[in-house]
Protein backbone atom coordinates (compact mmCIF):
# COMPACT_ATOMS: atom_id res chain seq x y z
CA UNK A 1 0.00 0.00 0.00
CA UNK A 2 1.45 3.42 -0.96
CA UNK A 3 2.26 5.92 1.75
CA UNK A 4 -0.30 8.68 2.18
CA UNK A 5 2.18 11.55 2.71
CA UNK A 6 5.50 12.78 1.35
CA UNK A 7 7.75 15.47 2.74
CA UNK A 8 9.87 18.20 1.23
CA UNK A 9 13.40 16.97 0.56
CA UNK A 10 12.39 13.32 0.01
CA UNK A 11 14.82 11.75 -2.46
CA UNK A 12 13.17 10.29 -5.58
CA UNK A 13 14.15 8.11 -8.52
CA UNK A 14 12.46 8.29 -11.93
CA UNK A 15 11.80 5.25 -14.14
CA UNK A 16 14.98 6.00 -16.12
CA UNK A 17 17.22 6.29 -13.04
CA UNK A 18 17.20 10.10 -12.90
CA UNK A 19 17.47 11.33 -9.33
CA UNK A 20 15.45 14.15 -7.86
CA UNK A 21 13.68 15.37 -4.74
CA UNK A 22 10.47 16.98 -3.50
CA UNK A 23 11.22 20.72 -3.74
CA UNK A 24 10.13 23.70 -1.72
CA UNK A 25 7.58 25.77 -3.60
CA UNK A 26 5.45 28.85 -3.14
CA UNK A 27 3.01 27.05 -0.82
CA UNK A 28 5.82 26.80 1.77
CA UNK A 29 4.53 23.44 3.01
CA UNK A 30 6.68 20.66 4.44
CA UNK A 31 4.34 17.67 4.02
CA UNK A 32 1.93 16.80 1.21
CA UNK A 33 -0.91 14.31 1.42
CA UNK A 34 -3.08 12.33 -0.95
CA UNK A 35 -4.55 14.48 -3.72
CA UNK A 36 -2.13 17.38 -3.19
CA UNK A 37 0.25 18.34 -5.99
CA UNK A 38 3.87 19.06 -5.18
CA UNK A 39 6.96 20.05 -7.14
CA UNK A 40 9.76 17.64 -8.00
CA UNK A 41 13.15 18.95 -9.12
CA UNK A 42 15.07 16.46 -11.29
CA UNK A 43 18.85 16.64 -11.29
CA UNK A 44 21.39 16.16 -14.07
CA UNK A 45 24.64 14.21 -13.63
CA UNK A 46 26.34 17.31 -12.17
CA UNK A 47 23.70 17.60 -9.43
CA UNK A 48 22.16 20.72 -10.98
CA UNK A 49 18.38 21.09 -11.41
CA UNK A 50 17.60 20.10 -14.97
CA UNK A 51 13.80 19.86 -14.96
CA UNK A 52 10.78 20.32 -12.71
CA UNK A 53 7.49 18.48 -12.58
CA UNK A 54 4.30 18.78 -10.52
CA UNK A 55 2.68 15.51 -9.45
CA UNK A 56 0.48 14.03 -6.73
CA UNK A 57 1.10 10.80 -4.82
CA UNK A 58 -1.53 9.11 -6.99
CA UNK A 59 0.56 9.82 -10.11
CA UNK A 60 3.73 8.18 -8.74
CA UNK A 61 3.02 4.70 -10.10
CA UNK A 62 1.82 5.99 -13.49
CA UNK A 63 4.91 8.18 -13.86
CA UNK A 64 7.28 5.42 -12.69
CA UNK A 65 8.58 7.45 -9.75
CA UNK A 66 9.89 5.71 -6.62
CA UNK A 67 11.06 7.01 -3.28
CA UNK A 68 14.81 7.01 -2.83
CA UNK A 69 16.58 6.59 0.48
CA UNK A 70 16.41 9.50 2.89
CA UNK A 71 16.02 13.21 2.39
CA UNK A 72 18.22 15.94 1.02
CA UNK A 73 20.73 17.35 3.57
CA UNK A 74 19.09 20.80 3.55
CA UNK A 75 15.73 19.26 4.57
CA UNK A 76 16.95 17.55 7.75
Amino acid sequence: MPKSTIRVGQCLIAWDGTRGYVALNSQDRRVYGTGERFKIEWLNTDGEVEDTQYVSLEQFEKEGIKRGRGVMPWAR
